[in-house]
């Protein structure tokens, strides 16, 4: 079984967001976006309780809205599809859903018995297509129903097919009779039968089929404390696995222990007669001799309380040697979240392991799982992810970190981004949610190309990503805007000369600089941060000039993508999403550099570059960019000027993908 559709209301930031899940979900996006709500999301739809939801549950804490988190699971097992046949769609999926209402009584619920001052009653939900006709509805078949209907049976009929010649016989039809008959009719005359598509509330049983069906799943919050997680106590994932064990001890084993624990009881108690430690009788006796003297015929015992299998097994003490031996909760942070995810981990296991040897599935949430994390580790972490998505588990996790997501799995991110509405004179946050599906990316590139029509999978799809893939350009993902430039001439020196701009900075802006290794990556990393609602600028050189043909379309390639006119222009063009400069930075800067020939000798002399060579160039660059705005006045060139400050203002304004139907850039040039 796998989770495939979530649609979440009004639960915490969350309004209205709808995501398509697969198998392991990066959710990105800047603090407050909505991202821990999507994981509490899930962790209410699974593990609902009241205790976990109060009036900040509430989107913008109106308790007059329910909640709301719906979800559409496919893949079931065989197993999963005989507990849940009688909910399940004609195409074998399965859509639920839970809810929460403030001060609102419902029918069985599983909350009844968890209700307290809250007044907040959780209800569960399944949708399933019925017959428009009532007499066709299984739910609506019953004795007295059946006769009033047989007494119209002429009135049995839809699209002019007569259930009651297919009913058969002269008398009126069981139940039973009528209710198999009646789903009979329907599979027979499926494209004759109306049907609706309703939720139905509060099944009876309906809650306990649930808790040992779905997947199994676990939350990792950003917090928590490695001490509560390693206690052995029957309501710790640690003291669960600890129980669990004692269950697989035999008897002769636990004789065998008990006695032995029987053996130092004998050795430190009365019970032990002559065995018992003489240092403690002793003692005993000279302390009963003083209590005497002032309460005659008292009698004061020691007694060492006797260890139990079950209580060594509740007073685990964790030590981990990584060179040095000390108590888990002694160790740093990093080690400590390692260990918590070690042991939920291995405690997944055992909940999702069945004794016929069939799993159930997991689904897995951790919020930040970098924090304490060096950058090496934080790549492990990402593997061992893959590992339990490609097992068949589901993996979500929010982070900031970019060594955590990867262009190539474009797919498998989430952005979240907050939109702030005044309605009726108070602030609300609601969050917004943006995906790239991989179908979606293939529609696009063999609508561009139509000779490439039905040759892509995704697995080629990623190999055109893959060689993108660093930290520096996965930033991307985490900004809120986006300058895109052709290599690190421009990265090194751009945000220089934005910080002597006023309100131009970039850091403070969440702006960052992508490095795209050169210009025929840039239209495929526009099309990426674009689609997730990234404003982007692009920044590069026309080449103007150049007898490479193919270094040309890309320059008209990419003033299409940003909707201006392809040719070569005669000076430094600068719109509102994209500049380019006719032949090359270095040479159509010159002009606008005081002392240009001056600066780059001196670069090249400080930084030790061979002036017989153009090697150096980001280098270069960088050094002019500070001397410049060391300057009293500081010293920017008018058209970087320029550009950094449309840069800055770029807005977002609509998809880039193509969509069937719409006409190829090959097409359009024939």
């Amino acid at each position: 079984m796998r989770l495939t559709h979530l649609h979440i209301q009004n639960f915490r930031s969350c309004r209205d967001v709808t995501l398509e899940l697969g198998g392991m979900h990066a959710l990105v996006g800047a603090n407050n976006a909505g991202k821990s709500s999507v994981l509490r999301a899930l962790d209410f739809l699974f593990n609902p309780s009241t205790k976990s939801l109060n009036e900040e549950s509430f989107w913008n804490k109106d308790t007059s809205l329910e909640i709301r988190v719906e979800a559409i699971f496919s893949d079931l097992t065989l197993k999963e599809k005989e507990a849940l046949g009688t909910y399940l769609k004609a195409d074998g999926t399965f859509h639920m859903a839970r809810s929460a209402r403030m001060g609102v009584k419902s029918g069985e619920s599983e909350s009844d018995s968890e209700q307290g001052e809250d007044k907040i009653v959780i209800g569960q939900h399944y949708r399933k297509p019925v017959p428009e006709s009532e007499w066709l509805r299984e739910s609506s078949i019953n004795g007295k129903n059946v006769n009033e209907w047989w007494e119209n049976k002429d009135q049995l009929t839809v699209g002019g097919v007569s259930f009651a010649e297919f009913l058969g016989g002269t008398k009126a039809p069981t139940v039973g009779d009528w209710k198999d008959k009646a789903k009979e009719f329907v599979a027979t005359h499926t494209d004759k039968v109306p049907m609706q598509d309703p939720w139905t509330d509060n099944p009876k049983g309906y809650a306990n089929v649930l808790k040992g069906t779905l997947p199994f799943f676990v939350l990792v919050p950003a917090v928590r404390d490695v001490i509560e997680e390693s206690k052995g106590t029957k309501s710790s994932p640690f003291g669960k696995l600890l129980f669990a064990i004692l269950d697989t001890v035999t008897q002769e084993k636990r004789a065998k222990i008990e006695g032995i624990l029987g053996e130092v009881a004998k050795q430190m108690n009365r019970v032990g007669g002559d065995e018992r430690v003489s240092l403690i009788a002793e003692t005993e006796e000279q302390l009963n001799t003083l209590l005497n003297d002032f309460f005659a015929g008292c009698d004061l015992e020691i007694e060492f309380e006797t260890p139990t299998l079950e209580v060594l097994l509740s007073a685990p003490k964790v030590y981990v040697n990584d060179g040095f031996r000390n108590a888990v909760e002694n160790k740093g942070h990093g080690l400590q979240r390692a260990v918590i995810f070690t042991i939920l981990r291995r405690y997944a296991e055992y909940m999702t392991s069945a004794p016929d040897g069939k799993k159930r599935n997991l689904i897995l949430a951790v919020e930040e799982p970098e924090l304490y994390m060096h950058p090496q580790a934080q790549r492990t972490i990402r593997r061992v992810f893959r590992k339990i998505a490609e097992g068949g588990d589901q993996v979500l996790f929010s982070t900031h970190s970019s060594l955590l997501v990867d262009v190539a799995y474009f797919d498998e991110i989430i952005r979240l981004e907050a939109n702030f509405e005044t309605i009726d004179g108070k602030k609300t946050r609601a969050s917004w949610a943006w995906q790239l599906l991989m179908a979606r990316m293939i529609e696009d590139l063999e609508t561009r190309l139509p000779s490439l029509k039905g040759k892509i999978i995704p697995r080629s799809m990623r190999d055109l990503y893959y060689h993108a893939y660093n930290p520096r350009r996965n930033e991307g993902f985490f900004a809120s805007k986006i300058i895109l430039v052709e290599g690190l001439t421009e990265e090194y020196s751009l945000p220089i000369y934005a910080d002597a701009i006023p309100n131009c900075a970039f850091d403070p802006q969440g702006i960052s600089v992508i490095e795209c290794g050169g210009k025929g990556s840039m239209d495929r990393l526009f099309r990426i941060f674009n689609e997730f609602h990234i404003p982007c600028y692009i920044l590069f050189d026309y080449d103007s000039g150049n007898l490479n043909k193919d270094i040309i379309d890309k320059s008209k390639e990419l003033l299409a993508l940003a909707g201006e006119s392809e040719g070569a222009p005669p000076s430094v063009f600068v719109a509102d999403g994209v500049a380019c400069f006719p032949k090359k930075w270095e040479l159509d800067l010159k002009d606008e550099i005081p002392d240009a020939d001056t600066l780059a000798r001196e670069a090249r002399k400080e930084l030790g570059l061979n002036p017989e060579n153009d090697s150096g160039k980001p280098l270069i660059a960088r050094y002019i960019a500070r001397k410049l705005i060391a300057r009293d006045p500081a010293v920017v060139p008018p058209s970087l000027k320029t550009i950094i400050e449309k840069a800055v203002t770029v807005k977002w304004k609509q998809s880039c993908l193509k969509e069937k139907g719409a006409a190829s850039m090959a097409e359009v040039e024939e």
